[in-house]
């Protein structure tokens, strides 16, 4: 009797279990609906709004490449770029492109979607990344796509094999190939990617210890841009507003997206300085994380001076008469002040004068100054008349 109370007991715990497991269920469900709407909610409510003038407006897209973007569902390949999709760069090994496969497989394999559209949406992207991966896994295919692209593939395949490529590549069975006919994700890894606040409580559930993951994000191209900066701006500082265009995909589909960036010039930068934005470049596929925006500094033409290091250099031309008897000038400099410069020595061609600490200020030091540098060229008459001439002997004469 005592025995068959226990397993009453035992009984009655067991359905109590299970109806809370339940419960648990339906609120993990709940959450994870609520957490999807928000994140559509957020997307579909960006619009970048900015009351302050740009003094800078990029206004085309900073991929000038079309073929950098790819368009999923389309039957068209010209635009599709293998690379971009995988998240890659040209160069990347046979290591690379594998664990890029690896990761984006994972990610959008259809299974781990269970919403209709959003599962249509994940065979879309996993049929592109087979695509990519089965042309650039193959050394011979991606030889031929470098040079001549996915038309110089279609025209190197038999047309069995062209028939398959224009089909699309059997996804399921590329992926059964690479990772083994057991798929390597259960069902608590469905969450583990797309919903990270619900992976651990997922994998609690199972009695296990939650796991460290690795958060490798797959980016677009990083994009470069000159950053026109006049001496003036780089010898005092100043603060640049540009507006930038940029891609981006809701879903499938892309759009320009104005971004206003505000970038602080300090005193001293030189050509070549760069600042990068990580995230704020263009989103070259949907499957990847928006690339960097780098600005490398390139200074413009100055109709006074030339920089050379931390050194300015002015040009000054000197007539004959004043390189021989002397002469005083004004150079202004680039924060407006008057320098007062006065020669009293003969000037003789291609001589130099060095101004100490009126060059640019070093970006470490903005207190330290290089030198302005006076390049002298002394300008000789085109002509001279007979009597010039012979006064101008008389008087050289007797100074050699």
């Amino acid at each position: 009797m005592a025995t068959f109370k226990n397993y009453l007991r035992r009984e009655k715990i067991n359905i109590f279990l299970f109806f809370l497991k339940l419960c648990l269920f339906s609120l993990l469900i709940w959450g994870l609906i609520c957490y999807r709407n928000n994140e559509n909610d957020t997307q579909n409510d960006k619009d970048y709004k900015d009351e302050i003038e740009p003094d800078e407006i990029i206004d085309r897209s900073l991929a000038e490449k079309s073929e950098h973007f790819s368009s999923f569902g389309n039957t068209s390949q010209k635009t599709q770029d293998y690379y971009s999709i995988l998240g890659v760069p040209r160069d990347a090994t046979e290591n690379d492109i594998k664990k890029a496969y690896r990761k984006l497989a994972m990610k959008w394999h259809p299974d781990k979607h269970v919403d209709e559209a959003d599962k249509k949406v994940a065979e879309e992207k996993f049929k592109s990344i087979s695509e990519a991966y089965e042309v650039l896994s193959d050394e011979e295919k991606r030889k031929t796509y470098d040079l001549y692209g996915s038309e110089g593939i279609k025209g190197n395949m038999s047309s069995e094999d062209e028939n398959f490529f224009h089909s699309g590549v059997d996804p399921t069975e590329l992926f059964t190939k690479f990772f083994g006919p057991n798929r390597p994700f259960s069902f608590t890894s469905v969450f583990d990617d797309d919903f990270p606040p619900f992976a651990s409580f997922v994998h609690n559930m199972g009695g296990r210890p939650e796991k460290p993951s690795s958060s490798h994000v797959f980016k677009s191209e990083t994009y470069e841009v000159s950053l026109l900066l006049s001496l003036e701006e780089l010898y005092n500082g100043c603060k640049k507003k540009l507006k930038i265009t940029r891609k981006r995909f809701n879903g499938t589909q892309s759009y320009d997206d104005d971004k206003l960036v505000t970038i602080d010039v300090k005193p001293g930068w030189n050509d070549g300085t760069t600042l990068t934005f990580n995230g704020e470049g263009d989103q070259s596929s949907p499957l990847l994380e928006p690339g960097d925006l780098i600005f490398k500094v390139k200074t413009k033409e100055h109709d006074r001076f030339i920089r050379d290091g931390s050194n300015l250099i002015y040009k000054c031309n000197v007539p004959l008469d004043k390189a021989l008897t002397g002469f005083h000038f004004v150079v202004k400099s680039l924060d407006n002040r008057e320098i007062n410069i006065r020669v009293d020595d003969i000037v003789t061609p291609n001589s130099r004068r060095m101004i100490p600490k009126e060059g640019m200020p070093s970006s470490k030091n903005p207190g330290k100054k290089g030198d302005l540098i006076i390049d002298f060229d002394v300008v000789f008459p085109k002509s001279l008349s007979s009597e010039r001439k012979k006064i101008l002997r008389e008087v050289l004469a007797n100074t050699f």
